[in-house]
């Protein structure tokens, strides 16, 4: 891909969602901790972060396969969270023995509230090489300052 298309691609995302990047990476959806996690684009803007998932199977599974991938015929929907809904973030303790066997990208889980009593929690994965994570600890409202660590 050449790198007008690039920037073409990257103005019709912002066209199309309404809002200015502030940052973007590959990422990580986990359904659950113990969740392979689906591939897709983690994207931060000054009001969301939104993930849109890729086309296609975990490119780990791929590996094993002889056939094809297989690819969905309809597009999953974006998981759009508004940086005022959001609580926490909290990022797992590593360990030594991290590097060998936990996912390539930092698996981080914000916590956002859903109404009065309604909390909820999403697991994302992010390149550690990209500036998305910092950004995002600094855009958010709730976290001026403050990071939560977990065991």
């Amino acid at each position: 891909m050449m790198q007008t298309d690039v920037d073409a691609f990257w103005a019709n995302f912002e066209q199309e969602i309404g809002d200015k990047i502030i940052s973007k990476t590959m990422g990580q959806h986990f359904s659950s901790k113990k969740s392979q996690g689906e591939w897709g684009l983690l994207v931060l803007t000054a009001s969301s972060i939104r993930f849109r998932p890729t086309p296609g199977e975990n490119w780990f599974q791929s590996l094993f396969r002889m056939a094809a991938p297989k690819v969905p015929k309809e597009t999953a929907s974006d998981i759009v969270l508004p940086l005022t809904l959001i609580t926490s973030i909290e990022l797992p303790k590593r360990h030594f023995f991290d590097f060998l066997f936990s996912p390539p990208f930092t698996v981080f889980a914000l916590t956002y509230r859903l109404g009065e009593n309604e909390e909820h929690k999403i697991l994302l994965g992010a390149d550690p090489k990209s500036e998305l994570f910092m950004k995002l600890i600094s855009t958010i409202p709730v976290m001026q300052g403050k990071c939560k660590e977990n065991d």
